[in-house]
């Protein structure tokens, strides 16, 4: 079934953010655009439920959002503000009515792919994947039998990694993946679960990349990776 969760961008008169839906279009997000709010009403009402994100000009975020959730039916975890960081009122405002996520632009594009699919799933009840994948560029080494080679991690949660090598090793072949995160050096035992040598072009990423599971970590590993992710993480959040 394909997936129909949607991202719609609600502009100003001026198209401040209107280079983000081309961004997103890029980089694999459906996307609705609309510059008027009673536009943006009807596209949200003909999405049938389906609207998982409304993104909105940072300095229009707290004046839009009583809006937003009475005539779009969106829970405020859904609004992302875009843009120039705005006051500490303001933003104390949008975390008391439970607005996690936000885009302080320029951002690269795995942080903007990041954040929108981060509010698509949070609110999709049919959402089944159990971490948030944290866009990183850690350099590491990825262990097969006697061989390492050096890596590029290009994302990261508690269950696995997205991992950017050449060449790539076999699909699935039992690794080492070792990376260094809050100034902990960890190995953590894996499995490849796929990669573009057999699935073909990322929506992503440019560069061979393989997805990693981790197997069972123990207690410590797993310690430290969710305390580095936990930290990360909030620099995506208000």
């Amino acid at each position: 079934m394909k997936y129909q969760r949607l991202a719609l961008i609600l502009d100003d008169e001026a198209g401040r953010i209107g280079e983000l839906a081309l961004q997103l279009v890029r980089l694999g997000v459906n996307v609705l655009y609309a510059n008027d709010f009673d536009e943006a009403v009807l596209l949200a009402r003909q999405a049938a439920g389906n609207v998982g994100a409304v993104i909105v000009p940072s300095d229009r975020a707290t004046e839009w959002l009583p809006m937003i959730l009475k005539r779009m039916r969106v829970p405020p975890t859904a609004l992302v503000p875009a843009g120039e960081r705005p006051d500490d009122d303001a933003l104390e405002s949008l975390r008391s009515q439970d607005v996690r996520w936000a885009l302080w632009l320029p951002d690269d594009h795995r942080a903007v792919r990041f954040v929108v699919t981060s509010a698509m799933s949070e609110t999709d009840a049919t959402e089944i994947r159990f971490y948030l994948r944290l866009p990183t560029e850690l350099e590491g080494s990825v262990q097969h039998g006697p061989l390492e080679r050096p890596c590029e991690i290009r994302n990261l949660s508690p269950g696995g990694a997205l991992v950017a090598m050449e060449p790539l090793f076999p699909v699935g072949s039992r690794i080492a993946l070792r990376v260094g995160v809050g100034g902990e050096s960890l190995s953590l035992c894996a499995r490849i679960a796929w990669s573009t040598e057999c699935t073909g072009v990322h929506p992503v990423e440019a560069s061979p990349v393989m997805g990693v599971s981790f197997d069972d970590l123990d207690a410590e590993a797993r310690g430290a990776l969710s305390r580095f992710l936990e930290a990360e993480i909030r620099r995506f959040c208000l």
